[in-house]
């Protein structure tokens, strides 16, 4: 059989987004795969209808769409020179193109002066939709033109600077946030104008319409961003807005369940800020917040993969059930809960559902199973097969399953065998370690492992306490960050050595991203068990981390259970930090970094890099520009074919 490459990636495509049309009769999404010159992607609109899958674009700069009606979807996106010269001068600007399901070109629609998106048709001529907003221009829209102009002549002016009063300040992928608040507006299609509806310093996350009432999700601030959401009551007739639930809770979001609405929101009381999230209904009537299941369910999530893009559904509120994906120990489900509380798996399967739409009881579903890279499914019965040609005729490992026991926990793991493995002759391996920590591995497709099996390595990876799937206790690693983690995953490791002997203890590898990158500078520090370590926007230091990453509040309470700038907080801190561990660390190391990760910031990685190099050990740094902590998956695809090639010869340069 021939052998997954590096460079295959450059051959896979990605469904996302699926939509239903408002009468069920067809669904559409959106479909990526990488550019000719490798160096970005192109997304197209697709919908299946009558039975046939049929691309409706065909110039791939599709950002998002939604149905107008059953005949017409509305699409983002960039084209004709009016809009290219828009982008090529850096306006702010969002244009609608309708597109007919009967036939005909696209034609231009709407073209909104602020970056818009999350539309919500509520009459014949009016659009609910959330709008990006700058605090300090809040009604830049309602310009004149040349108001405008002189406003972006200004920003040019200062694009050198940057005045920071707010935090956070930057989250990543997104870059600068100063001042941005995402707000509730109403457009009227006839005259064409928008009106903002909230306040200026108002942040809306989620919002759901009930005749002429709104109610949304958010926070209202100046310069602090709260802990906690709030609900809050927009009546459009009246145009006044009202707190109806106090901020005390992280709230995820609220859906319709009948006449109810229902809420998924965590306390933190128990497990702290990364616990799972109960049910809960929230009385319109009466103001008040009460329980409905508590569920411990890990919403919203897929188990890991590195072959998947775009945006996926979180939950849809569908006749008598709210639908949701949920991680269960190995693979990603799709559940569904009912105003009592219950709740039950509609689709389940070796792999993991990762994106969903639902018409009265009815899932079409973007799954990947059995090994298989992502496709669209419904009634079981595969519908899309665009990557069928990208694995035809080629090897894929399939995981062995293997269960190991630490301190009463079952630690579940995989390994993945090189073709025509054989167990009398030896393999080097690689540990790769996933990231969170609150995620999962599972049994579905992922490229660099598979890519490294074809080489002949010997492929593990595992989910040790604090991986999703099994609760929150298991989840909570509780101010034990590079004890219990670590542990698990050696006595993984010693469980693969003792069932494989063919494994060459003197050539094992370690890597793993984010999470999976503290862990790998925690194992430079604790072990020299390893021949090389491949350490990716790793985190080295927690002192550093607090106040320069996007999420820092999120981790202080499981690394720090006081203050963090206290003298016993700080204390906390450095212990589980790996930077303070450095001066045990033999290990040749690569550093992986991109310089606009504002996640895990490319100082952690910076700092163990330069310890290394002080103390003599081989060590080598790898930056990517223009990057983020998102890399792996949605890098550049030339960027993410320079990194796993990175990581691939540090592997074989030091198992050779």
């Amino acid at each position: 059989m021939k052998k997954i490459r590096l460079e295959d990636i450059f051959d896979y495509q990605y469904p996302s987004m699926l939509t239903y049309a408002p009468d069920g009769s067809a669904f559409a999404w959106l479909l990526t795969k990488t550019k000719k010159d490798k160096k970005g992607y192109e997304t197209n609109l697709w919908i299946h209808k009558n039975d046939e899958n049929i691309q409706l674009t065909h110039d791939g700069k599709v950002r998002s769409f939604f149905f107008e009606d059953k005949d017409h979807i509305l699409f983002d996106t960039v084209r004709g020179e009016e809009d290219e010269k828009k982008e090529k001068d850096e306006e702010i600007f969002t244009t609608l193109y309708r597109l007919s399901l009967n036939g005909g070109e696209a034609e231009k629609a709407y073209t909104f002066p602020l970056p818009a998106g999350d539309f919500k048709k509520i009459s014949n001529t009016e659009y609910l939709l959330r709008c990006q907003i700058d605090a300090q221009r809040p009604d830049f829209y309602k310009l004149s033109e040349d108001k405008k102009k002189k406003i972006y002549e200004e920003m040019k002016a200062e694009k050198d600077y940057e005045v920071l009063t707010e935090s956070p300040f930057f989250s990543n992928g997104r870059g600068i946030v100063q001042g941005k608040r995402s707000a509730l507006f109403l457009f009227d299609t006839k005259s064409g104008k928008l009106k903002r509806l909230t306040a200026k310093t108002m942040n809306v996350s989620v919002y759901r319409v009930s005749g002429k009432d709104v109610y949304f999700t958010g926070m209202n601030y100046k310069t602090k961003m709260p802990k906690y959401e709030g609900i809050y009551h927009l009546n459009l007739t009246e145009g006044k807005t009202e707190e109806i639930f106090k901020p005390c809770m992280q709230i995820m979001t609220i859906e319709w369940l009948q006449d109810k609405l229902f809420t998924v929101a965590v306390e933190g009381l128990r497990y702290g800020e990364n616990e799972n999230p109960y049910f809960y209904v929230f009385d319109l009537k009466k103001k008040k917040m009460s329980l409905l299941k508590e569920a411990d369910e890990s919403l919203g999530m897929g188990i890991i993969t590195d072959t998947e893009y775009g945006a996926s559904r979180f939950m849809k509120s569908d006749e008598d059930y709210i639908y949701f994906t949920s991680i269960v120990k190995d693979h990603c489900e799709l559940r569904r809960v009912d105003e009592n509380g219950k709740i039950e798996t509609v689709i389940s399967g070796y792999g993991s559902v990762n994106d969903y739409d639902v018409y009265k009881g009815n899932p079409v579903y973007m799954g990947m199973f059995d090994m298989k890279l992502p496709e669209i499914y419904k009634d079981d019965e595969q519908l899309t097969h665009f990557n069928d040609a990208a694995l035809k005729g080629k090897y894929v490992a399939q995981p062995q399953y293997i269960r190991t026991t630490y301190k009463d926990e079952e630690i579940d793991g995989w390994v993945l065998l090189p073709e025509k493995f054989n167990p009398k002759k030896k393999y080097p391996a690689v540990l790769d370690i996933h990231g969170g920590p609150k995620c999962a591995y599972g049994t579905v497709f992922f490229h660099e492992m598979q890519a490294w099996a074809a080489k002949g390595y010997i492929v593990m990876f595992c989910n040790p306490h604090g991986s999703d799937g099994k609760g929150s206790q298991f989840a909570y690693l509780d101010m034990q960050w590079g004890d219990i983690d670590y542990k698990q995953i050696m006595a993984f490791v010693d469980k693969v050595l003792k069932t494989y002997p063919a494994v060459d203890e003197t050539k094992l590898c370690c890597t793993g991203g984010s999470y999976g990158g503290y862990m790998s500078n925690w194992i430079m520090g604790h072990t020299d068990r390893f021949c090389c370590i491949a350490t990716q926007r790793s985190i080295a230091n927690w002192i550093t981390m607090y106040g320069v990453s996007d999420i820092p509040p999120l981790f202080c309470s499981e690394t720090c259970d006081t203050n963090p700038y206290s003298d016993q907080g700080f204390k906390e801190m450095w212990d589980v930090s790996p930077l303070r561990y450095v001066d045990n660390a033999k290990t040749p190391t690569l550093f992986i970094h991109s310089d606009e990760d504002h996640r895990c910031p490319i100082e952690e990685g910076m700092q163990m890099y330069t310890a290394l190099v002080y103390k003599g050990v081989e060590a080598r740094m790898v930056v990517f520009h223009g990057e983020n902590h998102e890399l792996s998956r949605s890098g550049r695809p030339d960027h993410r074919l320079r990194r796993l090639q990175e990581i691939t010869d540090w592997f074989d340069k030091h198992t050779a």
